[in-house]
This record gives C-alpha cells, structure tokens and sequence, in this order.
C-alpha cells in the first residue's frame, strides 16, 4: 500500500510539473524590457526571464558573436547590419512596451541555444507579436528549431506577402535585409 501511494505521488508530482509548463498559457505577465527585435524579459514568477519569440529571427542591434557571424555570411559591415537591427527593435517597441501585460503560449522549459524561453507573445489585445513582427516586415521565420508546421507554414506565407509587398526591411532596407534574409530573389 505504502508502495503504490509514493507512486500516485510520483505520478501526480510529474503530471503537476508539466502542467505548470503548459500553464503559462492564457496568464499575463509584466513585460520588463524589450532586447532586440525577437527577445523580451517578461517578469515570471521568482524573477525575469528571457523570452524568444518563437519561430523567427530579427536582425542584431547591438555588437555580438551573432552579428560578426551574420556580418560574415552576408558580406555586409556590422553598421550596416545594426541598422536594420535597429528598425526592428524600433519596431516592436511601437507594438508593445515594458510595463504592458503580455500572454504567452508555449512550453516554459524549451530553451534556445542563447538560453531564452522561445515562446509565442501575445500582445494585452491577444495579438501574436511573433506573427506580427513577420507580417510587417521586420523579421523572418527560423529554419533551425523544430516548430509546429501549421504556425511555421502561416509564418512563411506571412514572410512571402511582407516581402512581395515590401513592407518593413523589405521595403526601406530592401537589398540589405534580402541579404541579411537569405532572400535571394
């Protein structure tokens, strides 16, 4: 008897854990700061953390290993880079601002490589600001981390209308964010 109630236990400890991941979904956090283009630090409970808006990537505004290596590949300077970096830091600065309250969804212990929760964000009026950021131009969806196709397939149609209609770095930066973007068009 005293077996099986540590095993209820143990079962009803793991099933806790997990909800506790998926139980982010639908609560608002404070937004504490906006990093760059695709990062935010949202106050969760027992302190900060990094966020990553899942599925895209952003240009770098600041000096950093990812900016050299982007630098590297496209062939452009790191002023050049940080420029389109900085419109779209600007940019999501103009959709959501510290002190607001956001939404998240997704599973709180996936971590990127850079140690961010990637997680969608959703704006106080239940906006994506992942989808966002890709329909107005000013990021584009990651091919590295394993997301749901339905979300990567909306976020890649979201990309192609952006570009096609060159809003945002697609429209301004044009020939510096095709590069930046792998846009080869």
């Amino acid at each position: 008897m005293n077996i099986l109630l540590r095993k209820f236990v143990l079962l009803l400890g793991a099933g806790c854990l997990s909800m506790a991941a998926v139980a982010a979904e639908g609560q608002r956090y404070k937004l504490q700061k906006i990093e760059d283009g695709d990062t935010l630090v949202v106050e969760l409970t027992g302190g900060t953390e990094r966020i990553q808006l899942a599925g895209i990537d952003a240009p770098e505004d600041t000096p950093n290993p990812k900016l050299q290596r982007d630098a590297q590949r496209t062939g452009l300077s790191e002023d050049v880079l940080l420029s389109i970096g900085d419109a779209s830091t600007s940019h999501l600065k103009s959709l959501v601002s510290p002190g607001q309250q956001v939404m998240l969804s997704g599973n709180l212990n996936r971590r990127d490589k850079y140690g961010r929760i990637s997680l969608v964000v959703l704006d106080e009026q239940g906006n994506s600001l992942n989808e966002k950021m890709v329909t107005d131009g000013y990021a584009v969806v990651l091919n590295r981390y394993p997301q749901d196709s339905a979300f990567r397939g909306r976020l890649k149609k979201m990309e192609g209308e952006a570009f096609d209609q060159k809003r945002g770095l697609w429209g301004e930066y044009r020939e510096i964010a095709m590069r930046w973007g792998d846009r080869g068009e």
